[in-house]
C-alpha cells in the first residue's frame, strides 16, 4: 500500500537464484492484484504497463488488495477473517521492521478502492486514485465499535503500534536481519542488539503452519518465549503453531 502504485522489485538474478522466471513471475504478481488471476482475492487495477518488458504496476487499496473488498461483496464471513488476518500481518511486519513505521490514512480503518475518481476530470485518467479515496468519517466513526469490520481492524493497528512502543528491541539500533524458520510459509526477522533479540514470524498462508522446536532452538530460543502481541509464553522444547495469517514477536523471559 502506497500513495503512489506498487512495482514489483523482483529483479532477474534473485528469481533465477529460486528456480523462478523474473518476467513470469512480476506478471504473475501484477495478474493476482489486479484481479485477472483466476481464484484470486485481490481487487486492483493495472497501472502503467511497459510493453518492451511487459512490466505493469499496481494501483488499490489495502484492504481491497488484501481481499476485503472480494470478501465483503461475497458476503463470505470466512474470507472476510482471513482478509482482516491478511491486513494485520501486514502492518504486523511493517511494525517489527527497521525504520519508522508508515499508515496510509484510511488503511487503519479498512477503506475499499474508491471507484468514484473517475467522476473528477482532472483524475479520471489516473488510477491510483483507487487509492487516494476522501476520508470517509461516518465510517470513521464505527472504529470504536469491536463487532464491526472496522472495529477489527482499527483495534489490530492500535494494538499493533501500542506493544511497540513498549519494545526496546526494536528500537532502531537493533539489527534486523532474515532468518530461515524451516517452513517455506513462514517469514521470520530476528532483531538483535544490547537491547534484547525479538523473532518474528509471520504465517504467509491461509492455512495454519508450524515452527520445529530444533529450528527455534538453533536461532537461541530454546528456552521459554513470551509473544508481545498476545502475552502467551511458549516453551521453545515444542514446535511453535501458528494460525492462518499470524505473526507472533517472540522474546526470551
Amino acid at each position: 500500500r502506497c500513495h503512489d502504485d506498487i512495482g514489483w522489485a523482483v529483479t532477474d538474478e534473485d528469481a533465477a537464484s529460486i528456480g523462478l522466471n523474473g518476467a513470469l513471475h512480476r506478471a504473475f504478481l501484477s495478474d493476482f492484484y489486479s484481479g485477472r488471476f483466476p481464484g484470486t482475492f485481490a481487487r486492483g487495477a493495472t497501472f502503467q504497463f511497459n510493453p518492451k518488458t511487459g512490466d505493469r504496476r499496481i494501483s488499490g487499496s489495502c484492504a481491497s488488495l488484501a481481499g476485503l473488498e472480494t470478501a465483503i461483496a461475497r458476503q463470505s464471513t470466512a474470507e472476510v477473517d482471513l482478509a482482516i488476518g491478511r491486513i494485520l500481518l501486514a502492518h504486523s511486519l511493517i511494525m517489527a521492521f527497521g525504520g519508522i513505521p508508515l499508515l496510509y490514512m484510511g488503511d487503519e480503518l479498512g477503506l475499499l478502492n474508491d471507484y468514484d475518481y473517475v467522476d473528477v476530470p482532472e483524475h479520471a485518467d489516473d488510477n491510483r486514485w483507487l487509492h487516494r479515496p476522501r476520508m470517509d468519517w461516518e465510517r470513521a466513526t464505527e472504529r470504536e465499535r469491536w463487532q464491526t469490520i472496522t472495529g477489527r481492524i482499527f483495534a489490530g493497528v492500535q494494538h499493533l503500534a501500542q506493544t511497540r512502543a513498549g519494545l526496546p528491541p526494536l528500537h532502531a539500533q537493533a539489527r534486523a536481519y532474515p532468518v530461515w524458520s524451516d517452513n517455506e510459509a513462514v517469514f521470520g526477522l530476528l532483531r538483535d542488539s544490547a537491547r534484547g533479540r525479538l523473532l518474528v514470524l509471520a504465517n504467509l498462508s491461509e492455512h495454519a503452519q508450524t515452527v520445529p522446536a530444533h529450528r527455534l532452538g538453533a536461532l537461541g530460543f530454546a528456552g521459554t518465549s513470551i509473544d508481545h502481541l498476545t502475552g502467551r509464553q511458549h516453551h521453545g522444547w515444542h514446535d511453535l503453531a501458528l494460525g492462518p495469517y499470524e505473526t507472533v514477536w517472540l522474546e526470551g523471559v
